[in-house]
């Protein structure tokens, strides 16, 4: 007795975990670090963010304590996020589709080119 098996394809690909540091910056204004990423905040509980016009690149200066111009740093099992939509509207950068980089430090600041 023959069988036809059919095998299993999946509609979507998943893509596998490299393990190296990502960030993602999604259309609802949110910057999702991973596990490998978030450790560079180090353990913060509230960021900056600025904006390099010039070289289109995000930066997330970590810092202890709250202040007028901060955003709060959630972490999670599996990294950490900030909810930036007022920074990603102010600057008229909010992407129209999830980006993904990998950040590079410079002068104190986490930077994610966009």
């Amino acid at each position: 007795m023959d069988f036809s098996f059919a095998l299993f394809e999946p509609k979507k690909a998943r893509t596998l975990k490299s393990g190296a540091p990502t960030v993602e910056i999604t259309p609802n204004g949110r910057i999702v670090f991973n596990k490998k990423a978030s450790e560079l905040l180090a353990n913060h509980t509230f960021c900056m963010l600025g904006y390099d016009s010039e070289q289109k690149a995000l930066g997330v200066l970590p810092v202890n304590e709250r202040q007028l111009n901060s955003f709060p740093v959630r972490y999670a099992a599996k990294g950490a996020y900030i909810g930036a939509k007022k920074f990603f509207k102010h600057f008229d950068i909010l992407p129209p589709q999830l980006t993904a980089n990998t950040p590079f430090q410079s002068n104190g600041f986490i930077g994610i080119q966009l």
